[in-house]
């Protein structure tokens, strides 16, 4: 039926939004949202409540547009209201690019060195991307 609402919970749209149209893992979430996998599990599964200002953190880090965070907090149906999850998820990869970007050019250090790897061999970036992985998780745990 055309304007029908359906009776939709926040935290159930939150997890369809960050499995189905973002494809993140609970681990790249919590991740990105700064809080423990548990944190986001509890939030997920309702067990804990979404204030306003989690659920402006949540915005952001999904980078849910505008409409869509309306469709979700006023619990109406995605069929026919807004963009499909392909368009969405297109969305989202291109801010994350472009916050990227801007960070690259924050930083001509890390940008020369990323420019200066182009050339290497395909193992020699994988072997790169691994050491920052792993300093990364390292930083992370400290």
């Amino acid at each position: 039926m055309v304007g029908e609402k359906m009776e939709l919970k926040l935290h159930e749209e939150l997890q369809r939004y960050r499995k189905e149209v973002i494809e993140l893992t609970q681990t790249e979430a919590a991740e990105r949202l700064n809080i423990g996998s548990t944190t986001l599990s509890n939030y997920e599964r309702g067990d804990r409540e979404i204030s306003l200002k989690m659920l402006k953190l949540f915005k952001e880090a999904y980078k849910i547009p505008t409409e869509e965070t309306n469709r979700i907090l006023f619990g109406e149906k995605a069929e026919g209201y807004t963009s499909d999850p392909m368009v969405l998820r297109e969305s989202f990869e291109d801010e994350e690019t472009a916050a990227i970007i801007t960070m690259l050019n924050d930083h001509p250090k890390l940008k020369r060195t990323l420019a200066t790897l182009t050339y290497q061999t395909e193992k020699r970036k994988e072997k790169f991307a691994n050491q920052v992985n792993q300093t990364y998780n390292f930083a992370q745990d400290w």
